[in-house]
């Protein structure tokens, strides 16, 4: 099953410290997140201690405006209390020759295999990752 996805890439690595308290705030931020008074089936994680990715399954309750407004203004939040821009959209990850996962500029060249904040699907994010796992 495809979910809507949204990454937020940092400017920068989180410590383990701001990771755990990331994985926190945004579990609270997810077990009240509403559309049209309906929660949605959501889930979130940290991402290679760069980013943030909310994934939503939208079967039965779709994301609406306001909901969609809400991850924003709760990223652009925890953002500024931590000292990361989450919307510097240049800002990318990729896989390099030995697996291993970089905060970079985007460039035409890291195109096909980076993680971008364009990314919007839960299967696209899983073959980037070469996952085989459902999120939801």
């Amino acid at each position: 099953m495809d979910c809507k996805t949204w990454v937020f890439i940092g400017n920068r690595i989180f410590t383990m410290e701001e990771e755990n308290f990331i994985s926190e705030q945004m579990k609270r931020f997810l077990s009240q997140w509403k559309s049209h008074g309906q929660p949605l089936e959501a889930k979130g994680y940290c991402l290679k201690q760069a980013a943030l990715v909310l994934i939503a399954n939208e079967r039965d309750v779709q994301a609406s405006g306001c909901s969609i407004d809400k991850i924003n203004h709760w990223v652009r939040s925890l953002g500024e209390s931590m000292g990361i821009d989450f919307f510097d959209r240049f800002n990318v990850l990729v896989e390099n020759e030995d697996g291993v996962w970089t905060l970079e500029r985007f460039n035409p060249q890291n195109a096909n295999k980076a993680i971008t904040a364009n990314l919007t699907s839960s299967n696209e994010l899983n073959r980037l990752l070469n996952l085989k796992i459902s999120i939801l």
